[in-house]
């Protein structure tokens, strides 16, 4: 399956020092690594120099007019743990959502073969280019459709196994209805501002059950699945929260002098959790830049408090950034302590259709089509 290669190229190299990285870091399958070494990630992105292309970054590869990204090439990093999530076996019926360039689709073909990958996306633009880069790699058997991917696709239906590559904040009953029995489901799922997790969900019946739930971030799913209006801009920042904010409020604030103080060290993983815990949480981005912090807004508006990383590549350092009273800071201190190292082998998801009971969970999430039961605790 793929292109057949000849003597080793500078690509052939520059694969394997890539796929090399990728084991180190996250130790996929032994079959998720073949399927990483047999493809070539440079035939789904051939604008990009070759060295960009094998450093296993995620790549954007279409923008809005504003800049903002609308569609990528996944770091390879995080594709190979929504892969292994998947427990893929050959002769299965994969449905994935978001084509992007194709890459993901070839890969997902190496694991199941090409003639049962179905992949879908909303840009006929998109799904064009995808459609032939694969042909142009050997895979021209995998479907590509320029579709909503919200709706599914369901004239390949049923399958066992479905792939969101794009964020949502809810479950599209499309996917659960096109999805077998006992098939598994693999999203990126927003909770809170910056809380987003992969989730891997075991259908049962109506119901959907985690069997893993880890870190990972991805572009908001467009369409029908959208996430909605975008976040307040206050002053020089974008702010996202789960409540509603007094605007005018936040920008006195953020025009105060600011207390700086170094924190214990954490990680993405612990902040996303913080989010997922704290109803107070939210998120800012300074307009123009990708980087973004979360942190906690007290009810009353009277503190601001948030994380943002600082100094260089080799020596970052962690930073508690407060505004106003000592409330914030405060709580977001305990948070940290509360969450910093924690795995998420322990977080445990119920979705259930909003329509029905209410999921257990210590932290309960309604969304119109579904609601989350999160499990945070130990």
């Amino acid at each position: 399956m793929g292109v057949t290669v000849g003597a080793p190229s500078s690509a052939d190299t520059a694969r394997e020092r890539m796929v090399d990285r990728l084991v180190e870091q996250v130790h996929p399958r032994e079959d998720t690594v073949t399927a990483f070494r047999t493809v070539p990630r440079h035939l789904f992105l051939p604008d990009v120099d070759l060295d960009r292309v094998y450093s296993g970054s995620a790549i954007p590869t279409k923008h809005t007019d504003k800049g903002d990204p609308i569609s990528s090439s996944s770091e390879v990093a995080i594709m190979a743990l929504m892969i292994d999530a998947l427990r893929l076996e050959r002769g299965q019926r994969v449905l994935e959502i978001g084509a992007g360039t194709g890459y993901n689709a070839a890969i997902l073909a190496e694991l199941v073969g090409t003639e049962n990958v179905v992949t879908l996306d909303i840009d006929v633009e998109i799904a064009d280019e995808a459609r032939a880069h694969l042909r142009a790699a050997g895979y021209g058997d995998v479907r590509v459709e320029a579709a909503d991917g919200w709706t599914g696709w369901s004239d390949g239906a049923p399958y066992a196994r479905v792939e969101l590559t794009a964020a949502t904040s809810d479950i599209s009953p499309h996917w659960v209805d096109q999805l077998d029995d006992g098939g598994v489901l693999v999203a990126p799922l927003l909770l809170r501002p910056n809380a987003q997790v992969m989730v891997a969900f075991r259908k049962r019946g109506r119901t959907l059950e985690s069997l893993s739930v880890f870190a990972g971030g991805f572009m908001w799913l467009r369409g029908l699945g959208a996430s909605g209006e975008a976040p307040p801009e206050v002053g020089p920042w974008r702010v996202t929260s789960s409540r509603a904010i007094d605007e005018v409020r936040l920008l006195a604030l953020l025009q105060e002098t600011p207390r700086l103080e170094l924190a214990e060290p954490a990680s993405w993983s612990d902040l996303a959790l913080l989010a997922i815990a704290d109803e107070s949480s939210v998120v800012l981005q300074r307009k123009g830049t990708p980087m973004y912090s979360n942190g906690i807004l007290t009810e009353d508006g009277s503190s601001l408090a948030f994380v943002e990383w600082a100094g260089g590549v080799l020596s970052p350092r962690l930073l508690l950034v407060s505004y106003g009273g000592p409330d914030a800071v405060e709580r977001l201190r305990r948070r940290l302590d509360e969450v910093r190292g924690r795995t998420w082998n322990g977080l445990r998801i119920i979705a259930v259709p909003s329509d029905g009971a209410r999921p257990d969970g210590d932290v309960i999430f309604v969304c119109p089509n579904y609601t989350f039961g999160v499990s945070t605790k130990r």
